[in-house]
């Protein structure tokens, strides 16, 4: 009886076994390896994450004026990279369905992107190449698709990372252009990516940029006090006074205590729609694609040394932590903040050069409108150094006219001012161009310098080349000129009296 139980007990052993075997076939394959999907968390845009017994997983994605969520996924359990020049297809089998009553009458059929995650991303939105876009034939289903990869696709990796090693990859809703309303929703559930090596294909190697950790630079989070600009001071109440947080990124070599050695200030803003977060810059891993490369070029020489801040352009208490930077009108007060709170903080906590040819400000789309509006039309006495990724300006001639009237700026010169667009851009590229030729005669700028993307939409790609470009032109050959309280950032003692992508 003991042999026939013991026997019957080995049979339901080898059926759990196989059982578990068929769970977990669905997942990463890469040349002869399969193992489950690794979700990298911080870097996906998606609610009710699941990862199922069987290796699948799946999501919630929403609608958000073209830049629809989704999941972002390392290749190895590991974290380690591969190189993508190696492979030359990728087979993706996914189930989706949209939400009911989440879904626009006007919307076309769900459609997906395949993004491709480099060595310094930081997620979906954060140092990205999108491999294809593509789309369902019906709202639900199960969809299989192989997707070539171009054999000029490791070049545009390596451009835009140095490398070719990549992460992961990311599955995204793409909302853009396909009637979909904000708020939109798509359920996905992903069962299999497979990477298809070349034939003859070396082994993937380890990464390796050739930095030393000396050569790194560091980023830290501050919380500086300021207010709610959109409520009138006297209506100031306790909720309306806060503390705001913003990343920072220190050059390597950076000593807090060795106060005369000072450093450029380079204030970054988003998006609409966005946050202080958006640009990918963070204390964890590997810091993000622009602190890649900030570093880098430091290291070699390119780039000037200076301290950057990734700072939060939405100037009332809607901005956070983690806001949707939706409260436009609260973009416009940011000129109080950034004059009276932000730089008077960072100077008082950092060591910075004094004078306005040693700060910059830049942005990407509302973030570029801000850099105009405010930077240059409101603080041009405080900064002389701006750069504007993908920004719409419809009348160039105004904005020029109304800087040029304003007596308080009378011979005050733009040292370094930066520009690009998207081809494909439908948001910007019909205004880019003449702004551009107006901004090339403007005698207010002493240096110059666009970009035009080649198919180029609004979204990061573009943003990112943006940044690089910039951090090449500015801080250098920087004439010395005397600080005057004109030039010099103040600080303002306030009384208060206690009783309010791929788009953007």
């Amino acid at each position: 009886m003991f042999n026939k139980l013991g026997w019957i007990f080995s049979i339901l052993l080898l059926s759990l076994s196989f059982v578990s075997c068929e769970e977990t076939t669905n997942g990463i394959s890469l040349r002869e390896t399969v193992e489950k999907f690794t979700v990298f968390e911080d870097g996906s845009v998606a609610e009710d994450i699941v990862e199922e017994d069987d290796g699948s997983v799946s999501w919630i994605a929403t609608s958000s004026n073209g830049a629809g969520g989704g999941v972002a996924f390392y290749a190895k359990s590991t974290h380690e990279e591969i190189n993508i020049g190696n492979y030359e297809s990728v087979d993706i089998e996914l189930e989706y369905s949209t939400v009911e009553g989440k879904w626009s009458e006007e919307a076309l059929t769900p459609g997906f992107a395949m993004r491709i995650l480099s060595w310094d991303s930081t997620g979906m939105f954060g140092g990205y190449e999108d491999l294809e876009y593509f789309e369902a034939d019906e709202f639900s289903g199960t969809l299989t698709h192989t997707i070539e990869i171009p054999s000029d696709f490791a070049d545009k990796i390596i451009a835009s990372s140095e490398y070719d090693s990549i992460l992961g990859f990311a599955i995204k809703f793409n909302d853009y252009q396909r009637g979909n309303e904000v708020g939109d929703q798509l359920m996905v559930k992903l069962k299999n990516v497979t990477f298809h090596a070349k034939e003859g294909a070396p082994e993937d190697v380890a990464f390796d940029d050739g930095l030393t950790d000396s050569q790194r630079g560091t980023v830290i989070e501050i919380n500086y006090p300021t207010r709610d600009y959109t409520v009138a001071e006297e209506d100031l109440t306790d909720e309306d006074i806060y503390d705001k947080h913003a990343w920072v990124y220190l050059p390597a070599g950076y000593d807090a205590s060795d106060v005369d050695t000072k450093y450029p200030l380079f204030i970054l803003l988003h998006g609409g729609g966005q946050n202080e977060n958006s640009w990918g810059l963070t204390n964890k891993g590997r810091g993000g694609k622009i602190k890649g490369y900030m570093d880098r070029g430091m290291a070699n020489g390119s780039v000037e040394k200076f301290v950057l801040v990734a700072a939060n352009g939405v100037a009332n208490k809607s901005w956070g932590p983690n806001g949707a930077g939706t409260d436009r009108d609260a973009y416009n007060y940011f000129d109080s903040e950034l004059r009276d709170d932000l730089l008077p903080y960072i100077r008082e906590n950092f060591n910075i050069k004094e004078g306005r040819d040693y700060v910059a400000l830049g942005g990407l789309s509302t973030g570029g409108g801000q850099t105009l509006s405010i930077g240059i039309q409101k603080c041009l006495d405080l900064i002389s150094n701006f750069a504007c990724y993908s920004v719409p300006k419809s009348n160039e001639d105004q904005f020029t006219a109304t800087l040029d009237a304003k007596s308080q700026f009378d011979g005050l010169k733009i040292h370094n001012f930066y520009i690009n667009c998207g081809t494909e851009d439908t948001i910007c590229k019909d205004y880019y161009p003449s702004f551009v030729e107006t901004l090339k005669v403007w005698d207010r700028i002493e240096n110059f310098k666009n970009y035009t993307y080649i198919d180029g939409t609004h979204d990061f790609p573009v943003w990112y080349k943006g940044f690089y470009d910039t951090i090449q032109m500015f801080f250098k050959d920087i004439p010395e000129t005397p600080v005057t309280p004109a030039n010099k950032c103040r600080k303002v003692t306030k009384v208060v009296t206690k009783c309010k992508a791929k788009k953007n």
